[in-house]
């Protein structure tokens, strides 16, 4: 079974690496339409809402399985401290024009991968003394529907949200997956993957007793306080004082900057094909995570730092920051 979680605010929120600080509830009011696909389907996910409810401070994240044509959604409502779940199944019969829809509850153990991941500890550390960080499911579940492909459904999740009375829930559409037309191979293909992964610094393991996410992509980062922002490339970047300091082999990145060696250790092999590979590091001194996530994960590690990420590849596509 392929199960891949998919976490969009949350990409929003780790992922970027502009030099402010952001908080929660600024990102949860950008405008997200996130595209899910299994089945050869696209569902496009928004939310709706009736009477006086809002949006406003709603976070919501995914996982598909694929072998089952299953996409799961959650959202969490930081300032009422809701948290709902439940599945859509995309099924698809000899009618092309057709399909199949059906709304579960999500996997028994959708809960707790979900209660001890990131958002598992945002919730807990807004609403402390909740009996229960499991997903409630919504009020009902409806009969199976065979819809028109260009049908857009609806399915309302709470009532009351914050402290006006109506209806929040999610919109979805739908459209047959195309193909993405080819492209050309360029370095940025080529994925650095941390799995099960431990920072360690100067010989100490500093990222807590519980072994990190799995971080996966082009440019991987980690955040110190103290020292900052460390992005490692296996390239250098144009316009930006990537230094050639790292070494990539094996499970493990590891470097030495200043007066401290830095080793990020995962499961498996950092880069897929083995070797052993020049990493370049970026130091941004000037960036600060979100106080929230910040505390968020010291709830999850238990440790005495650090935040993780994947560092946006668009922040290198601009000029870099003027010099101060």
């Amino acid at each position: 079974m392929r199960n891949r979680m998919y976490l969009v605010l949350a990409a929003l929120l780790l992922c970027s690496i502009q030099l402010q600080a952001q908080t929660l509830e600024k990102l949860a009011k950008e405008d997200q339409s996130p595209e899910q696909r299994v089945n050869g389907i696209v569902a496009t996910f928004s939310s709706f809402v009736e009477g006086r409810a809002t949006t406003e401070g709603v976070l919501r994240f995914y996982f598909t399985i694929e072998d089952k044509n299953e996409i799961g959604s959650f959202l969490i409502n930081l300032s009422t401290g809701t948290f709902i779940g439940y599945t859509l199944v995309i099924e698809r019969p000899e009618d092309p024009k057709k399909l199949k829809i059906t709304i579960k509850p999500p996997p028994e153990d959708a809960g707790d991968s979900l209660r001890e991941g990131i958002f598992g500890k945002l919730l807990e550390l807004k609403w402390p003394n909740r009996p229960s960080y499991n997903p409630a499911p919504p009020a009902s579940y409806p009969e199976p529907i065979m819809i028109n492909l260009t049908d857009v459904i609806k399915i309302p999740l709470w009532v009351k949200a914050g402290t006006e009375w109506g209806v929040v829930g999610d919109q979805l559409r739908f459209a047959i997956d195309r193909p993405k037309p080819a492209r050309e191979f360029t370095l940025d293909d080529v994925a650095i993957k941390l799995t099960s992964s431990r920072l360690i610094i100067n010989g100490e393991v500093r990222s807590g007793e519980r072994e990190m996410n799995d971080i996966e992509g082009p440019t991987p980062s980690f955040y110190v306080p103290g020292k900052g922002l460390f992005i490692m490339s296996i390239r250098p970047r144009e316009g930006h004082n990537f230094q050639k300091i790292g070494v990539a082999e094996g499970n493990k990145i590891s470097f030495n900057y200043g007066v401290d060696k830095y080793e990020w250790a995962g499961r498996d092999p950092v880069i897929a094909s083995g070797g052993k590979w020049d990493i370049w590091v970026l130091l941004e001194t000037s960036y600060q995570p979100s106080p929230d996530l910040a505390e968020a994960y010291k709830l999850l590690s238990k440790g005495n730092c650090c935040t993780f990420a994947i560092a946006d590849p668009e922040y290198y596509k601009k000029p870099p920051p003027p010099k101060k």
